[in-house]
């Protein structure tokens, strides 16, 4: 290593320019004139006195009087302590800082026990009010009239609205909700059920349950958690996988954002089983090393179990055992939802940029 080279490296262990300059010209050259000091190196000579002494502080040198101000290096063994240490320091931290890029990231989680149903309610709006991708309602005609503003300006700003009304008499008419002002789907359950449940969930991340959402006196939950919102997911897409098709826009007018495989899956189930073509835009990790990825292509293919016989998938299948294939043009993956093990990616937002 030549001396540029090492007082390069005493800069990056802490030493200014000048005290790094300094220190290599006394350790060469034994014991100097702090003026021989200054022509020998590139510290000024207005400055050298300073930075002498601050060497001398840190335990790089000593100084003594003479006729003039002399200095001389002391003992390296005794000098490089400190940045051995600083070094050691160093080394550890280079450590720890790899042994956390490899473990899983810490997130902050909520799941909140709320006192009041109509809270629940109020925070569903505050949530479907800055839904980004995907949002799924399960609710009565009169929380969907109460949300209706909400769940437009959701649905304008491209956000893939998905609602279930239940306890619909059989001869109620729903003529009057222009149901392509909300959402890209519609489903309606012509029968009571044994509570007044009101259930939303947004992004794959947040989640809204309650009881009795209109009183005062029920409670319900607020999860702000994408491993726990599926308790409400799971809910909601029961009863939608009970309850009879009302609305679908079609076409469908991609990009069509969702927060998770799951939910994308049965829109894409049937445009695939008609042999449309779609593309499709993947953000999660590789599911061997846990690095975050984006891959993008055409979608060859669904695998669940029942899909080749011609079956839906059930909720239950959406969230354990479905998965897509896509071709990059280059190479071919399966994706898969939350937890995925099998498959080669973990989604954690798809986005369909094409059907034809």
């Amino acid at each position: 290593m030549d001396a540029p080279e090492l007082v390069e490296t005493l800069e990056r262990y802490g030493l200014s320019p000048y005290q790094a300059a300094a220190y290599v010209t006394v350790v060469e050259r034994g014991t100097m004139a702090a003026q021989e000091v200054a022509d020998a190196s590139s510290v000024p000579q207005p400055r050298v006195y300073d930075i002498l002494r601050d060497l001398e502080s840190e335990g790089f040198v000593t100084t003594f009087e003479q006729d003039k101000l002399y200095v001389q290096a002391v003992d390296p063994e005794e000098a490089l302590d400190s940045l051995r240490e600083r070094a050691a320091e160093l080394e550890a931290a280079a450590d720890e800082i790899t042994d956390r890029w490899q473990q899983p990231a810490v997130k902050e989680h909520t799941v909140s026990l709320v006192q009041r149903g109509r809270t629940v309610f109020e925070k569903a709006r505050d949530e479907l009010d800055r839904a980004a991708d995907h949002a799924q309602l399960v609710c009565k005609t009169d929380h969907l009239e109460s949300l209706w503003p909400t769940l437009a300006a959701a649905h304008e700003r491209g956000v893939f609205v998905d609602v279930t009304l239940y306890d619909v008499a059989d001869d109620e008419s729903l003529d009057e909700f222009d149901f392509s002002e909300i959402c890209t789907h519609a489903r309606v359950l012509r029968r009571p059920l044994r509570s007044e449940p009101f259930g939303a969930v947004v992004d794959r991340q947040r989640a809204c349950y309650s009881w009795h959402p209109s009183t005062d006196d029920g409670y319900g939950i607020y999860v702000d958690d994408s491993a726990h919102e599926n308790m409400v997911w799971n809910y909601i897409m029961n009863l939608r996988h009970a309850a009879d098709v009302h609305y679908v826009a079609t076409p469908y007018d991609p990009p069509l954002r969702f927060g998770a495989l799951r939910d994308c899956l049965h829109v894409v189930e049937p445009l695939v089983r008609e042999g449309r073509t779609l593309t499709a835009e993947i953000e999660g990790t590789w599911v061997e090393s846990g690095r975050r990825c984006e891959i993008s292509g055409t979608v060859l293919s669904i695998d669940y179990p029942g899909f080749e016989e011609g079956e839906s998938a059930t909720p239950l299948q959406m969230f354990t055992d479905a998965r897509l294939t896509i071709d990059t043009g280059d190479e071919t993956y399966s994706v898969g939802g939350f937890d995925a093990i099998i498959e080669d990616v973990e989604a954690t937002r798809v986005v369909i940029t094409g059907i034809e």
